[in-house]
């Protein structure tokens, strides 16, 4: 499809709101998408007990089993795809690519993969989410990541003082750009492995890069060229009225029970998810039931910049339609207030944070 009629399309789909995963070029998996609680609605009103002691391991949720000290990643295959031309995916030759790093630095730079391969590896684990990721949606994963740090890069292209942007390009024409400071974070990591393997073509061989705190909107796969520039380079997304910033809110998921499924009265329910902050820390996450009080949930620990599971078991003695909330809160002290509203939650134009409701039946 000609850039032209994408551009087109993409805008009309962004300025009216509606399919927002598909304007910013996202593609969901398998899973679907979760149905929206609106507040006041005359559902039954239950109190819970939370179920004492708490398991050794929970059942399966959509990626996995959690456990208190074993991390889910996303496998590869079931990572999210963004793309903002669906009909242009780059097989990049390896013995050709180049990355250059130039503009307003001292010493412009063109680096091939054997190149950065030399540098000292850094790996951790990370979260990578698509701006238009709705409510509760899939378009997140966590994934270990293993790649060269940019900090080594600066030290040998000595930015100018007058550089404040740098201007991203990838090999599929897409471009975008972040002020300065993003890219030089400490952790900022151009990554060539993923799970312990190299890219893959889809997602973005033989090299992509990872700012802590942003939107995978600011993290273009496939990169050829790092540009300091003196001005702010409004991107292929932004032009359409996406965030310019696109940092990532704070959020918490239900990945189990799913919405619309049932269990036998009675029985303990462990509900189960993740919640991610960016760079932040989450120090808190709570479930609600029918809108009664918020219960603690137990935290697993953060992996590096990697999301947080929780969990909480509860016991719902009576049959009938039960609503589940969840929200977080991040070391900043802020907590998720927020109700879903719009297409996927409000996604559009700088993501949402907005609680994660569903409904379970007890039989």
């Amino acid at each position: 499809m000609p850039e032209s009629n994408v551009s087109r399309r993409a805008f009309l789909l962004a300025i009216t709101g509606s399919a927002a995963a598909v304007a910013v070029g996202c593609r969901p998996q398998t899973d679907a998408m979760p149905t929206l609680y609106a507040p006041g609605s005359t559902a039954p009103t239950h109190t819970p007990q939370v179920a004492n002691p708490a398991p050794a391991a929970l059942p399966d949720s959509a990626l996995g089993t959690v456990t208190h000290d074993k991390p889910i990643f996303t496998p590869v295959d079931k990572l999210y795809i963004t793309q903002y031309n669906y009909g242009l995916t780059p097989a990049v030759d390896e013995s050709t690519w180049k990355l250059a790093v130039d503009g307003l630095v001292e010493t412009p730079l063109v680096l091939s993969l054997t190149d950065l391969r030399a540098l000292p590896a850094h790996e951790d684990v990370r979260v990578l989410e698509c701006i238009s990721n709705p409510v509760g949606g899939n378009l997140i994963g966590n994934l270990k990541w293993r790649g060269a740090l940019m900090d080594d890069l600066l030290k040998l292209a000595k930015p100018k003082p007058e550089a404040t942007h740098v201007r991203f390009e990838a090999a599929d024409g897409y471009t975008t750009s972040v002020k300065r400071e993003w890219i030089e974070q400490p952790n900022t990591l151009l990554a060539y492995e993923m799970n312990g393997q190299p890219l893959t073509v889809a997602h973005g061989f033989p090299l992509r890069i990872h700012m802590p705190g942003l939107y995978g909107q600011k993290m273009p796969r496939w990169l050829t060229r790092l540009e300091f520039i003196d001005y702010d380079y409004i991107g292929y997304w932004e032009s359409r009225g996406w965030s310019n910033i696109a940092a990532v809110k704070t959020k918490s998921i239900i990945h189990s029970p799913t919405d619309g499924s049932s269990a036998p009265t009675g029985s303990g329910i462990a509900i189960q998810g993740v919640a991610v902050a960016g760079k932040r820390k989450i120090t808190n996450v709570e479930v609600q039931i029918d809108g009664g009080q918020w219960l603690p949930a137990t935290l697993a620990p953060q992996p590096d910049l990697g999301w947080t599971q929780w969990y909480v078991t509860v016991v719902l003695g009576a049959p009938g339609e039960y609503r589940i909330g969840v929200r977080a809160t991040d070391d900043t002290g802020f907590v998720q207030t927020a109700e879903a509203s719009g297409v996927f939650g409000g996604a559009f134009p700088d993501g949402t944070g907005s609680i994660h409701r569903l409904v379970v039946r007890m039989v």
